[in-house]
C-alpha cells in the first residue's frame, strides 16, 4: 500500500471516530502560565516543548515553516507575530487579515478536513482542545498543539506560547506587553465615568458572558457592569428570568426587535432607552476571538457604552 492511500485509508476511518465523538461534552480548561520551555533559551531555540490544554506534551523539534491554524485567534497571533508567510492552510472562518482569505480552508471545529491536511504536510498544527481532530492529527504523526483561551489572562498566555512554538518568544512577550498598554490607556480615558449595567448574549438559547470569561474583562475594562453573576461560570447557559430581574441598561449581541418580543423583556431599561446593539460582524470578532486584538474588542464596547469618551 502506498504512503498516499495509507493516509486516505487512516483519515477515513478517523472521520468516522470523529463523527461518534462529536457530541462530547466540553472539557473544562484551565490556564498554564509557565508550561512552555524553551530548552536553550534563545528567542529561536528547538527543540521546543509545551503541555498543551488536552494535557499532551507537545514537543517542536525545529523551527515550523509549514504551519497550519484551526482557530481564527491563532491565526490572527501567527500574522501578528510576523509569521504568517509560513502558514499553509486556516480554518474555514478565519478571515483577518485578509492575507488569511487567500489560504486553503480546512473546515471548522468538529469538521477538520483530515485529507487535505495531510496532503498540505505540516510540520505544526494549531488546533482546538475542543475539537476531537486532536487525536485523529496525532495519529496520522502530525505535530499538534491544541489550546483554547477562555479567560482574559489565558489570551496573553496562548501569544507568549504561541510565540515560543515558532521561534517568535520575544515578539510575543512585545506584543504582549503593548497589548496590554494600549487597554490600559482606554481604562484611564474612561476613568470618573459611572459603570453601566449590561448584559451580553452569545446566542439566543440564552448563552450569554460571564464576568470571569475574557470577554466579562473585556466589558470590565470597557466601563461596565455584567449582570451575570460570576458564580454561573464563563459563558453559562442562563434562565431568561435572571435578565428579566437584574434589568441592564445595556444588552449587546441581539437585535432590539427579537429582545422586544421576550416575555418581561419588553420593560427592560435597554430596551426602553433603544440601547441594545447586535454588533456587526467585525466588532464582534474582535470582542470575542481570545487573540492579539483584545485591545480593539475594548475600545468597540467602550464606545458602545460610553458614547460621550473620546478614545
Amino acid at each position: 500500500m502506498t504512503l498516499f492511500r495509507r493516509i486516505l485509508f487512516i483519515t477515513r476511518a478517523l472521520v468516522i471516530c470523529l463523527l461518534a465523538t462529536r457530541c462530547q461534552a466540553r472539557r473544562e480548561t484551565h490556564a498554564h502560565p509557565s508550561n512552555s520551555t524553551v530548552l536553550d533559551g534563545d528567542n529561536l531555540g528547538f527543540p521546543v516543548n509545551d503541555t498543551d490544554e488536552v494535557g499532551r506534551v507537545v514537543v517542536v523539534r525545529s523551527e515550523p515553516k509549514r504551519i497550519i491554524a484551526l482557530l481564527p485567534s491563532h491565526t490572527e497571533t501567527l500574522f501578528a507575530l510576523g509569521v504568517g508567510d509560513r502558514l499553509i492552510g486556516v480554518d474555514d472562518y478565519s478571515n483577518f487579515p485578509t492575507s488569511a482569505l487567500r489560504l486553503p480552508k480546512l473546515g471548522g471545529l468538529y469538521d477538520v478536513h483530515l485529507e487535505a491536511l495531510a496532503m498540505l504536510r505540516p510540520d505544526l498544527v494549531l488546533g482546538s482542545d475542543k475539537s476531537p481532530a486532536t487525536a485523529a492529527l496525532e495519529q496520522l504523526g502530525i505535530t499538534v498543539w491544541s489550546a483554547t483561551a477562555q479567560r482574559y489572562d489565558d489570551v496573553f498566555d496562548m501569544i507568549v506560547r504561541t510565540g515560543k512554538l515558532v521561534g517568535r518568544r520575544r515578539q510575543a512577550e512585545a506584543l504582549v506587553k503593548q497589548t496590554q498598554l494600549d487597554i490600559e490607556r482606554i481604562e484611564k480615558a474612561l476613568e470618573g465615568t459611572a459603570r453601566v449595567s449590561v448584559y451580553y448574549e452569545l446566542d439566543p438559547t440564552p448563552y450569554a458572558v460571564g464576568p470571569k470569561s475574557f470577554v466579562g474583562v473585556l466589558l470590565s475594562k470597557a466601563g461596565g457592569e455584567n449582570v451575570i453573576p460570576s458564580t454561573l461560570g464563563e459563558f453559562p447557559k442562563i434562565n431568561p428570568e435572571l435578565i428579566a430581574a437584574a434589568n441592564p441598561g445595556v444588552i449587546l449581541g441581539a437585535s432590539l426587535a427579537d429582545i422586544s418580543k421576550r416575555p418581561g423583556w419588553s420593560s427592560l431599561r435597554a430596551v426602553r432607552d433603544g440601547r441594545v446593539f447586535s454588533l456587526t460582524p467585525e466588532e464582534r470578532e474582535v470582542v470575542v476571538r481570545p487573540g492579539p486584538r483584545l485591545a480593539s474588542g475594548v475600545r468597540v464596547l467602550a464606545h458602545i457604552l460610553h458614547p460621550e469618551v473620546s478614545l
